[in-house]
């Protein structure tokens, strides 16, 4: 039973990483400079959410008093 789910993740990994390949393809053929701006912008607000997880996370403990 065990190599039955092997393959099958195997195959639905190839399958991914072919959808991917297709989907980057075709939008290489319609990138533009409204894509790119998009992009960028996609980056920066990434960017800026994943410092603010990372500071509400991490930098902005309450000091124990109890040691």
């Amino acid at each position: 039973m065990r190599p039955y789910r092997a393959v099958t993740l195997v195959v639905m990994m190839v399958l991914a990483v072919a959808l991917v390949a297709v989907m980057t393809a075709g939008a290489i053929r319609s990138f533009d400079g409204r894509s790119l701006v998009a992009l960028v912008v996609v980056v920066i607000v990434s960017a800026i959410s994943g410092v603010a997880f990372s500071w509400g996370r991490y930098y902005r403990r309450v000091p124990r008093i109890d040691r």
